[in-house]
């Protein structure tokens, strides 16, 4: 009876301390389960935080100090940067990602429309300046001057061919007269009459011209050169003294008639108005080349 129920309480030891020992073990397993979940997550979160590390803003450029500082356009509202998105695999007990550190705070412009004093604000300065543009536009007085000058040039320059050919009708003329007054050719002075009105006509076109190009305005100033306008006012200088001294001995050759001196007022006439021909003719020719 003694060993049956030794043999009990030996099972039942047996059996309590092993029931005992499976209850110690699955708590232990819990807890080694529970820390290997919690490992397991704190690998994938710093994962993710380095996959969606957001870039530091960039810091704002200091301005440029200026003496005068000028008025500034009115800027735009910048837009706010949208929300980054949370990865799928970012559970509900995982630290949320670290976000971008906040931009520095902006200096806010009214909304108000501009008003006159900030009209300045809003030029654009696409050409030049004004004081550029006024400068370059032309002055009307010196517009005036330049039309001026052309228009007596074009005159001067009509005019001085119809002198020139007046002038060589006049000398043919003269030179047919002198052959009849004093080559044997009768001296009959038919030919006189045509020949003083021809040297009026073109004595009075001769000062036309030359008034018509000293009186043209000049609104730049030039220096001296050697061109071709130079040798123009050299030879017409020369025609104009000449034809000056032939119309003086014209008239005291006529007043001379029938004396012996005519002949040689008239020579001498007749000398001056072939020089002031060529003096003429090579002024034309010189502004040809």
């Amino acid at each position: 009876m003694t060993r049956p129920v030794a043999l009990f309480a030996v099972l039942s030891l047996l059996c309590t301390s092993s029931a005992w020992a499976e209850q110690r073990r699955e708590p232990a397993k819990k807890t080694l389960s529970a820390k290997k979940k919690k490992q397991t997550a704190k690998k994938t979160s710093k994962k993710s935080q380095r996959l969606v590390k957001p870039a530091a803003p960039a810091a704002p450029a200091a301005p440029a100090v200026s003496a005068e500082p000028a008025p500034q356009p009115l800027a735009a509202p910048e837009p706010l940067p949208a929300p980054q998105a949370v990865p799928a695999s970012y559970s509900s007990g995982d630290a949320a990602p670290a976000k971008p550190a906040e931009d520095a705070p902006r200096s806010e412009t009214p909304s108000k429309p501009p008003s006159a004093g900030d009209s300045e604000s809003l030029d654009f300065d696409l050409l030049e300046p004004l004081e550029t543009a006024e400068a370059a536009q032309v002055d009307p007085e010196l517009e005036k001057k330049i039309g001026r000058r052309r228009t007596m040039l074009k005159l001067h320059q009509g005019l001085g061919f119809a002198m020139t050919a007046g002038l060589v009708t006049t000398t043919v003329v003269g030179q047919l007269q002198f052959n009849d007054s004093f080559r044997g050719g009768g001296d009959d002075r038919n030919l006189l009459g045509l020949h003083r009105g021809l040297a009026i006509g073109t004595a009075a076109l001769f000062a036309s011209v030359g008034m018509l190009g000293v009186l043209a305005p000049e609104p730049f100033e030039k220096e001296f050169q050697w061109d071709t306008i130079t040798f123009h006012k050299i030879f017409m200088s020369i025609a104009t003294v000449g034809m000056v001294a032939q119309v003086i001995l014209g008239i005291m050759s006529t007043n001379r008639y029938g004396r012996l001196s005519e002949r040689d007022l008239a020579t001498a006439h007749q000398v001056v108005g072939y020089t002031t021909m060529g003096a003429v003719t090579a002024g034309v020719l010189s502004l040809f080349f």
